[in-house]
């Protein structure tokens, strides 16, 4: 499904890229880290926010010089880490030994696909740099928790909770960055995002009766042609 999701929108932005104006229509491919936190529901786990990716592609279209409208279609993966050590309560001895105690890490993720449409301004000398904002969209994928521990009794375990999430995130765009021009069709470019998700995705059944909204921080790269 996520496969084919890229390969219609990469279809329909190369063939509106082709059919309009050389000069108005930007496509691009994209890639960066993500920082995020779950509002609501790091309180009741006590979890920290982590880094994970995100990559994708997206379309400009200008207006004039200063404005231009905004899309992108990204894969963003959204976690959160918790750390700790735990005892081995198989040992044998009745003692607990530095050796009886292993570490552990708990990631709770979402992997999305996130859908923002933005209007951008571009400003500065040559309007190199510029700020972007509004709505997105973000369709939930897959959502769980990875268990990894050195216990050698225990395994890894990525337990999916998919059906406690409601599959939709709305929220708000917002960021500022700086383009590389590299001649008359093609730029690199650097950018700071935050999308400040206002849907409670935790569906009333879940067990922790708890609220959770995501905040997510992106430094992205990208390339336009």
């Amino acid at each position: 499904m996520k496969k084919i999701t890229f390969l219609l929108f990469a279809i329909t932005l190369i063939t509106f890229k082709t059919t309009a104006q050389e000069s108005k229509v930007k496509f691009g491919v994209q890639a960066g880290l993500t920082y995020s936190k779950f509002r609501g529901y790091e309180s009741f786990t006590g979890e920290k926010p982590g880094f994970s990716y995100l990559f994708g592609v997206s379309l400009q279209y200008k207006l004039n010089e200063s404005l231009s409208l905004r899309t992108d279609l990204n894969y963003d993966r959204k976690t959160q880490v918790t750390k700790g050590s735990t005892i081995d309560w198989y040992s044998d001895s009745p003692v607990i030994s530095p050796d009886a105690i292993y570490n552990f890490k708990g990631t709770t993720y979402l992997n999305y696909i996130t859908l923002p449409i933005m209007l951008k301004f571009s400003f500065a000398r040559n309007k190199s740099f510029y700020i972007n904002g509004g709505p997105y969209l973000g369709y939930l994928l897959k959502s769980g928790m990875k268990y990894e521990t050195s216990l050698p009794q225990d395994s890894d375990e990525d337990i999916e909770d998919t059906k406690y999430r409601k599959s939709i995130d709305f929220g708000i765009s917002a960021g500022f960055g700086k383009e590389f021009k590299l001649n008359d069709n093609h730029c690199i470019y650097v950018e700071l995002r935050d999308n400040l998700g206002l849907t409670d995705i935790a569906k009333p059944a879940m067990v922790t009766d708890q609220s959770m909204k995501t905040n997510s921080f992106n430094l992205i790269t990208g390339f336009t042609f």
